[in-house]
């Protein structure tokens, strides 16, 4: 018992001169503190304290930026989708029956004012024949089924076909009147008064 008080008396000493050391330490920086700021100007004084200020205040922008962007949470891109008309789509199966030389997707735009086809062709001569623009007529026919059922004819009807040769490129542009091709459909206009009508031109790249 006697050692045991001998041994607590001497952890509450040990535990004093611990606190006083502490707060020695304390005072002496606390008296170097004093004296650093007495031999400071006003304006060095000033120019600390704005210091200790703007530190605080990065810091807090700083941990702000951090748990807003821990907080959010970037939205999924949302999928364009592209919506094509009942004709449009009839006008694609139509062209996707389309033999040889036709190559890739061809291009339907529709709509009350203008039918816009575009198509591409590949041939394996250096230049493409003069027959690629037959190619148009197939088209032509292609599109007066369609008509047929139940789809509005516009007021301009273009065809753009691009014939493409292992060296040139030969481009065909038709534009035909809606009214044109109804007639020719009826039979009340002949092939040749309906090619005389359009507009086509004829450009090799």
């Amino acid at each position: 018992a006697i050692r045991s008080k001998r041994q607590r008396t001497a952890i509450r000493s040990k535990q004093r001169r611990t606190a006083i050391r502490s707060v020695g330490r304390f005072q002496v920086a606390r008296v170097v503190y004093h004296a650093i700021l007495l031999k400071m100007t006003r304006k060095q004084r000033l120019i600390l304290i704005l210091l200790g200020v703007l530190d605080v205040s990065v810091i807090a922008l700083l941990a702000g930026i951090v748990i807003h962007d821990t907080r959010t949470v970037p939205a999924a891109p949302t999928p364009t989708l592209v919506r094509i008309s009942a004709c449009e789509q009839k006008m694609l199966d139509a062209l996707a029956g389309m033999p040889a030389p036709l190559s890739d997707t061809p291009a339907v735009a529709w709509d009350e004012m203008q039918l816009y086809i575009t198509l591409k062709a590949t041939y394996p001569t250096a230049t493409p024949p003069e027959a690629s623009a037959q190619l148009l007529w197939t088209t032509l026919d292609r599109l007066a089924s369609v008509l047929q059922d139940e789809c509005t004819v516009p007021e301009t009807i273009s065809i753009a076909l691009t014939a493409q040769g292992t060296t040139n490129n030969v481009h065909y542009l038709a534009q035909l009147a809606g009214r044109d091709v109804i007639a020719w459909m009826e039979g009340t206009l002949p092939e040749e008064d309906l090619a005389a009508q359009s507009r086509f031109r004829k450009s090799t790249q």
